[in-house]
């Protein structure tokens, strides 16, 4: 029985749904890279694997037999972790994480003692309970979020988790002293609910300001997807025309995007959005021209 799949069967049975993620190999040199074979990949260990599972996130399970089947014929998969029935504060130290969340507890406290796991790239994950009643999503802190470098992955996300291969050849690992085993995801503090927290009345929108820091501020690595996905949907909604809005989020890619991503991925996740977004006409009796 392989590593990741004893990993993986572990968080089910914890409650979890999981997924494959494309793992990490050496290369001739002695580099770790992306087994989707994209030498240049810019999610290198961290987005799904296609070949098992074709709708990603959407894919994500607690069903062992499933489990079992990916990951026994995928033994180097990368496990992805779908969030939403846990909450994730992802502590990026590259983006000045360690000093944000150091500045928040100063203010409201320690956290409380809860599972941990550190990050191949030298963070942390801290998880929590969701509150009840409030649906938390997902949030990056270089978009106007919680604060710099404390990105928060809640409903529709997923992180990498334990024992995956980082880009940088080291392990994801849960923390020694936090241990789910030992020390079990508490609730999430008051203050952190309230930073967090968001209308559920579909109609209610974003704030216009989330937009313009999005636009005029970009995001880093690891929320590039989700920001292109979610531009191209505002773009698209409001219909824009599909052909204006690939080229508009291929320019704000190169702009503000750190580093962008490739112009097929781009073009890629736009059309996905703009396949949806059909259907969601279609489906409404409107015929989209």
């Amino acid at each position: 029985m392989s590593t990741t799949l004893d990993a993986a069967l572990y968080l089910v049975r914890r409650g979890g749904r999981v997924f494959p993620l494309h793992g990490m190999r050496h290369d001739s040199a002695g580099r770790f890279l992306c087994t989707c074979g994209k030498p240049d990949c810019d999610d290198a260990g961290k987005h799904p694997l296609a070949k098992l599972a074709p709708s990603g996130l959407n894919n994500a399970t607690s069903h062992e037999h499933i489990v079992r089947h990916w990951f026994t014929n995928a033994p180097f998969a990368n496990v992805g972790l779908a969030t939403g029935h846990t909450i994730v504060l992802d502590v990026d130290p590259r983006h000045g994480g360690d000093a944000s969340l150091e500045a928040l507890e100063a203010e409201h406290g320690l956290l409380p003692e809860t599972t941990r796991a550190l990050t191949g790239g030298g963070g942390q994950h801290i998880f929590f309970r969701p509150p009840e009643g409030v649906e938390i999503r997902n949030s990056t802190g270089d978009n106007g979020g919680l604060a710099p470098g404390l990105d928060i992955r809640g409903t529709g996300g997923y992180i990498v988790a334990p024992p995956s291969l980082h880009a940088s050849g080291r392990q994801y690992a849960w923390s020694v002293d936090h241990h789910p085993d030992e020390v079990p995801p508490a609730p999430m503090p008051a203050w952190l609910v309230a930073a967090l927290a968001r209308p559920r009345n579909g109609r209610a929108g974003r704030d216009p300001s989330e937009w313009r820091r999005l636009v005029a501020m970009g995001v880093g690595e690891g929320n590039r997807n989700t920001a292109v996905s979610r531009l191209s949907g505002l773009l698209l909604r409001r219909w824009v025309d599909a052909e204006v809005t690939h080229e508009l989020v291929q320019a704000w890619n190169i702009a503000r995007c750190r580093p962008p991503l490739s112009p097929e991925e781009v073009t890629k996740i736009v059309g996905s959005i703009a396949r949806k977004e059909l259907q969601r006409r279609e489906g409404r009796g409107v015929i989209a021209t």
